[in-house]
């Protein structure tokens, strides 16, 4: 089996509870995970979402180590084959948007991708929930200055179509939208990701990683929403974003189940090259491409 690098579970919420779903950390390594991207979300509720972020971060990372057949990495030099390798995340840019230095910190820490937006919008850019015609703002426009001295990948997913297309005009930072399924299969749910915006990130040589919720997918099956991005976009666009433990209505079970979609792409037609691609090769790519600019 081809091996996989998920951009999208939400796993660190059931490392804090010790309660886990969809994913058994230690079962990784035998279910072909070459890695994964552990977002950390924090409600936008939440009062001090910076100190709460940071706290789950750090829960993540005590875990982690602690694990003989994974580790964290925040670089694509890090990489082991021999073990799963984690990169941190964290989603919604409230974690991080009151300073500059709320990034500098978690950087420090080893988050390496930050999603810009969750459903809600903040200081920094627009969800596609709220309002899907408003993008960046100028306090993002200042942020992402200053984002290119720095190795972070800037993830797209739940953004709105005007900040997908803002930001990929001004930031030079690697870019990807991690569990986005394709809004033109889905029209009405407008947290898919619309075409002008995947060409965006298509031109930028960024990645798309599907979604594994129903409710995303609208009808159609995660080989319906490959097949578009390839045919439409072309191979090296498509990607997996699961989205594992933070949906509850997962067309593909667990980790094990991703055995079962390699297959039928290979009796689709697909070549084991384009799998692989598709498993973890596109987003290596990205991964390898996002270097260390900052002294």
């Amino acid at each position: 089996m081809a091996n996989v690098f998920d951009l999208h579970c939400d796993t660190p919420h059931n490392i804090d509870k010790k309660k886990f779903n969809h994913i058994i950390p230690e079962k990784l390594y035998e279910q072909n995970y070459f890695g994964a991207v552990f977002a950390h979300f924090i409600v936008p509720k939440a009062k001090y979402p910076f100190v709460d972020a940071v706290r789950l971060v750090s829960t993540t990372m005590a875990y982690v180590n602690k694990k003989k057949k994974m580790q964290i990495v925040d670089s694509y030099r890090k990489l082991d084959k021999k073990k799963v390798n984690i990169i941190l995340g964290v989603e919604g840019g409230h974690i991080f948007d009151n300073t500059f230095k709320q990034i500098e910190a978690l950087y420090d820490l080893g988050v390496r991708v930050f999603t810009l937006t969750w459903n809600n919008s903040n200081k920094l850019a627009h969800s596609a929930l709220e309002a899907d015609k408003k993008g960046i703002t100028k306090k993002g426009k200042e942020f992402f200055k200053e984002l290119k001295n720095y190795n972070i990948i800037i993830d797209l997913s739940h953004a709105s179509t005007k900040t997908v297309l803002d930001v990929c005009e001004v930031c030079e930072n690697q870019i990807i939208a991690s569990h986005s399924c394709v809004r033109v299969l889905n029209p009405s749910f407008l947290r898919n990701i619309d075409d002008r915006a995947i060409k965006a990130i298509a031109e930028k040589e960024g990645v798309v990683g599907i979604n594994f919720s129903q409710y995303h997918l609208g009808g159609h099956s995660v080989i319906d929403h490959l097949d578009y991005l390839k045919d439409n976009f072309g191979i090296d666009v498509p990607a997996i974003g699961s989205d594992f433990d933070g949906i509850n209505d997962a067309v593909i079970k667990n980790p094990s189940g991703v055995k079962d979609l390699e297959k039928e792409l290979l009796k689709k037609g697909y070549k084991k090259s384009d799998v692989e691609k598709i498993f973890s090769g596109n987003f290596m790519r990205i991964l390898k491409k996002s270097v260390m600019r900052r002294e």
